[in-house]
């Protein structure tokens, strides 16, 4: 929340902050899933930072042990297991490998260029349904259809 209320980050009084205020469209840049509110600026640095990383990983002497909490604990993966090696594997090119370890890699991928490239992008809203509903589709994916596990 902003200083003054209305939901808008910064310092701007609440009557300028109204749904539908020419000044509110320009100054609102959030993402919103469900509660939580994420400034464009701080998604814009973690697109660069999750495609910087995963153009270097290959590169790495050594790559840190990042195994899934659930999966080394029950054996089951979870939605987003394969995201690391899908990433990586869509940010230098190879769409078929990407799919396989998760399908969800290409869109976040495609997700932090359009976030890059996009300058006038002023509010990011994604429905806590949509959230949950892709969630289960990658869980299905991962535990059914997965050739990698």
């Amino acid at each position: 929340m902003g200083r003054f209320g209305g939901g808008v980050r910064g310092s701007v009084p609440s009557h300028w902050a109204r749904r539908g205020s020419a000044y509110a469209d320009r100054v609102t840049a959030t993402l919103t899933v469900g509660p939580a509110n994420l400034a464009v600026r701080e998604l814009r640095l973690a697109s660069a930072g999750l495609l910087g990383v995963a153009a270097l990983w290959p590169a790495l002497p050594v790559h840190p042990p990042l195994a899934c909490p659930l999966r080394a604990t029950t054996g089951i993966p979870c939605p987003l297991c394969g995201m690391t090696r899908a990433v990586v594997a869509a940010v230098h090119g190879d769409v078929v490998a990407s799919v396989a370890y998760n399908p969800a890699g290409i869109v976040a991928v495609l997700l932090a260029v359009a976030l890059l490239l996009v300058p006038r992008l002023r509010r990011v809203a994604i429905s806590s349904r949509l959230v949950v509903v892709v969630g289960a589709l990658l869980w299905a994916w991962n535990v059914t259809l997965n050739p990698t596990f």
